[in-house]
């Protein structure tokens, strides 16, 4: 071997031996050498299948033969004795008269190698089972590959996608606007995270929550971006519940706080002009005047109902048994006078059965808000149809989320109004939210509809289009009882004169002490009016057979009526006790339970439910 082959031989990084064709080895470079830790002249003329073991021996013993018979390169792979894999090639060199000269085997340590490449797969796989969408592009923006979550989310696959302008996941004018911010953000920084809207190969829209980072290699050359996607669908529908519950929270906790100080100035107008009213003859010229004001009052106080019932935990009420037709068509009667003749009103009623168990005020209150609604929708001309329908909702139907499997009453409320724009769309039930102009409306009826729907285990949903009109769909759950007992809601029961209880009258509002106490005595009752709980205790115990029942408003300032009752049932068990208060009955109920009152009655109270409730604390109906 001349200088320049050894010189070539030693230059080379991949342990090299040169051999005869009978296996004596002539000649080493360091490479190998260090392998075999050994000299070189102890390698010299030594038979290379010497420095292994039998079974090795025979194997590459095999491998030359192979080489020499077919005196072409060939190639294996083996391992060491530690384990460790690599790859070898053995080469025949002829002389000039074509006869086998010598082999070269050279080898090359593929473990390094080996572990990236598994490293590698073990990433690739990682990245395609991802639950998030991944999206590899280069630096024009253009697509390289996505994962099968990608194509689960878009519809699009890494056939359609690559090679594909990032554009076509952005449609429309307001997604291409968000791409353009994304791509000049990121020539300022590398990287960029947020939400953002977009389409899937059937159109349909959904929320992303992408990341988007800059690819970076040796030296910080841009090589692209990856951006990881995650559907966020359907827990923004989730966090938009939870803050539409929110705002609800926040209003009930607002309107508690007014309510009482309302009714206390609401109150004694409405008893007072009510009992001006009984005292005036029908032809009086003061009458008309009497009943604007009542009816003015009636309406204020219509207004902070409503406030309260979107807070109210209307589950404990009273339901009766009624048919939902019967209501439908007393609301329209109501409705009809105050509409333009030449709005149509239809009303269609297909269901065999329409009983419900249920309050009806409230689905009295529900009606007349979606109708007054439409009709304000449609002006002065227009078609207002209403149907009714019996269905059955199982885990398939689109209402699902919204309600349990069962069967249903569907109430359809449809105009052929203007309609309602999408960016309301998701508003329409927020309290106080309202596109109608100043004094049409406050922007409370479709919060107190879904209210009062929820509580009732139904749902309400909304389908609309500008310029067309809008149907609001009402799932309300069917009753199975007889339909012989559904009854319309009660009439206001006749007053009845004369009882003569003797009433322990506690209230800290001046006005509405002496406006509860005048009905009381028009009642034909014995009224002891007091201005706080200490001056009604103290009364109570000089006497405490000398009252028939005590009635006495909850929030007192200095002692509630909750502890006056309290008080009261210390010296007298069988006392009789009823609340006056701002919140429902259905709110109190459990606090009123536990003090032993018998009723609470809401403030301000009305004649007829005032002297029901008292004559049934004191048992005499």
């Amino acid at each position: 071997m001349d200088h320049l082959h050894r010189a070539l031989l030693e230059a080379s990084i991949e342990p090299c031996l040169v051999i005869a064709p009978d296996g004596a080895i002539l000649a080493a470079n360091q490479a190998m050498r260090s392998r075999l830790g050994k000299p070189e002249h102890e390698l010299l003329g030594v038979n290379v299948l010497s420095l292994f073991p039998g079974e090795t021996a025979e194997r590459r013993r095999e491998l030359l033969q192979e080489a020499v018979r077919l005196r072409e390169r060939i190639y294996f792979e083996d391992a060491e004795r530690s384990g460790l894999p690599f790859e070898g090639a053995i080469e025949p060199v002829l002389s000039d008269q074509g006869e086998l000269a010598m082999l070269v085997i050279s080898i090359q340590d593929v473990s390094g190698r080996r572990k990236a490449e598994e490293q590698r797969i073990r990433l690739a796989n990682a990245i395609e089972q991802a639950l998030e969408g991944i999206l590899i592009l280069d630096n024009d923006w253009t697509v390289q590959y996505v994962n099968q979550s990608f194509e689960a989310m878009t519809g699009y696959g890494l056939h359609e996608m690559s090679g594909a302008k990032v554009d076509v996941l952005y449609q429309g004018e307001d997604q291409q606007r968000v791409l353009k911010n994304v791509a000049c953000c990121l020539e300022y920084t590398d990287s960029w995270a947020g939400r953002t809207n977009n389409t899937r190969k059937d159109k349909a829209l959904f929320e992303c929550e992408q990341t988007i980072s800059r690819i970076r290699g040796r030296r910080g050359q841009p090589l692209g971006f990856v951006s990881v996607w995650r559907d966020v669908t359907e827990m923004a529908a989730l966090e938009r519940q939870l803050r539409q519950a929110q705002k609800m929270e926040a209003v009930g906790a607002l309107a508690g706080g007014l309510a009482h100080d309302f009714n206390n100035v609401l109150g004694p107008i409405i008893l007072y002009t009510e009992l001006s009213l009984e005292g005036l003859e029908e032809n009086d010229p003061l009458r008309p005047y009497f009943e604007e004001i009542l009816d003015a009052s009636s309406r204020a106080r219509s207004l902070v109902e409503q406030i309260l019932g979107l807070s109210r935990r209307r589950e404990q009420d009273k339901p009766v048994p009624f048919t939902l037709s019967s209501i439908i068509k007393e609301c329209l009667k109501l409705l009809r006078p105050s509409l333009p003749t030449s709005l149509n009103i239809v009303f269609q009623n297909h269901a065999s059965s329409d009983t419900l168990l249920a309050d009806p005020t409230q689905i009295h209150q529900v009606i007349m808000n979606l109708c007054t609604n439409a009709a304000h929708a449609m002006g002065q001309e227009g078609v207002l149809e209403i149907s009714l329908r019996e269905e059955t909702v199982d885990a398939a139907s689109p209402m699902h989320r919204d309600v349990r499997p069962g069967r249903y009453l569907r109430l359809e409320v449809r105009d052929t109004g203007h309609g309602i724009p999408v960016k309301d769309l998701e508003r329409i039930f927020d309290p106080f939210f309202t596109t109608k102009k100043d004094g049409k409306g406050t922007g409370l009826g479709l919060a107190v509809v879904q209210n009062i729907v929820t509580h009732l285990g139904g749902g309400v949903e909304v389908q609309s289009e500008v310029g067309v009109g809008s149907l609001f769909s009402v799932l309300l759950p069917c009753s199975d009882m007889d339909e012989d007992l559904a009854s319309l809601p009660l009439r206001d029961q006749p007053r009845k004169e004369g009882e003569g209880l003797n009433v322990l009258l506690v209230d800290d509002d001046t006005h509405m002490r002496h406006g509860v106490s005048q009905l009381l005595k028009d009642m034909g009752h014995h009224v002891t009016p007091c201005r706080n709980g200490y001056e009604a205790l103290a009364l109570f115990r000089q006497c405490p057979e000398c009252f028939d029942i005590l009635l006495a408003e909850e929030a007192l300032n200095e002692l509630s009526g909750f502890d006056l009752a309290r008080e009261a049932h210390f010296s007298r068990p069988d006392m009789p006790v009823a609340l006056l208060s701002n919140a429902s009955e259905a709110v109190m109920n459990e606090r009123a339970k536990a003090c032993g009152a018998a009723a609470v009655i809401a403030k301000p109270p009305r004649p007829e439910e005032l002297q029901q409730a008292l004559l049934a604390a004191c048992g005499r109906r």
